[in-house]
């Protein structure tokens, strides 16, 4: 018995960490699992990097050239300026090819599993969790979203010629960083928020794929055919619509319809505030049945 006795419980010597920082446990858990097989997270990293360089070489190959959009709207503007924000949609699509592998599944995995009781059973918070997914989503949607235009943006100051064009020039990497940020904060929240919903995580990826491909595209007509701020709760069009505001090519979303700026940061704010109430309502609701009630 005395041997039995030695091989069994032992109390627990190893550091103790205060309760604030179990949220970073959770993101670090969700950076490692998306980075483990190809299709999670480096299939969209992958894309990001492709438009990366392809707007990287049309930088350096348009040189002075004068953009038709700037023409058209009696004011002159060259092609090097247009390109970043013109490449905002194409990252837009990278960061949606990770939603779909990531984001989406993320809670509905979760309650998929069953993996709430062991969250909560080891006094986990509902905040710890929802901080902890936040902020391991928002890492990676960063690396799609954010990281490819500052690296743009970053390029277009190094083809400056002169001090004073720099100056002139310093700026963009402002509105990279912003519109970064505010990319990434729509990409992360939006699709968790629908990963929320739903217990069943093929479900909740087809649900935010129908609502990101199908109602967003179709607000998108009903703004061009009917009332122009519909369009702004097209995601990738309200994105698109900031950035061509924030380089001065106008508020035009396409080619046929215009969304205010107002209305487009709007919509994207609208998007993202719901987004985080759905996920923290559904969580403390997790959190309050099964051994998470106890």
């Amino acid at each position: 018995m005395s041997v039995i006795h030695d091989l069994g419980y032992q109390r627990y010597t190893g550091p103790r960490r205060a309760a604030g920082t179990r949220w970073r446990v959770i993101a670090r858990q969700q950076v490692a699992s998306a980075w483990q097989t190809w299709w999670r997270f480096k299939a969209a990293l992958g894309l990001a990097v492709i438009v990366m360089c392809s707007a990287c070489a049309i930088l350096l190959l348009a040189g002075d050239r004068k953009s038709s959009l700037g023409r058209a709207q009696s004011f002159v503007i060259t092609l090097q300026d247009t390109v970043l924000p013109e490449s905002i949609i194409w990252f837009c699509r990278a960061g949606f090819v990770l939603t779909l592998t990531t984001a989406a599944t993320v809670v509905a995995s979760d309650r998929q599993s069953g993996a709430f009781p062991f969250y909560f059973a080891r006094s986990v918070r509902p905040r710890d969790y929802v901080l902890g997914k936040l902020a391991g989503t928002a890492l990676l949607a960063a690396a799609i979203v954010a990281i490819g235009p500052l690296v743009v943006s970053l390029v277009r100051l190094g083809l400056t010629e002169s001090a004073d064009e720099l100056r002139g020039q310093l700026p963009i990497v402002g509105k990279a960083v912003l519109l970064g940020v505010l990319t990434t904060l729509a990409y992360t929240a939006v699709p968790l928020g629908f990963s929320a919903l739903l217990g069943n995580r093929r479900h909740a990826v087809a649900l935010w794929a129908a609502y990101y491909l199908i109602a967003g595209q179709s607000l998108y007509v009903l703004g061009r055919e009917v009332w122009a701020p519909l369009a702004a709760f097209d995601l990738p069009r309200a994105i698109q619509a900031i950035a061509y505001s924030l380089f001065d090519l106008g508020f035009r979303a396409g080619r046929d319809v215009e969304i205010p700026l107002g209305v487009a940061v709007g919509a994207l704010v609208a998007h993202i505030v719901v987004a985080f109430a759905v996920l923290a309502i559904q969580i403390r609701r997790a959190h309050t049945r099964g051994v998470g009630a106890a």
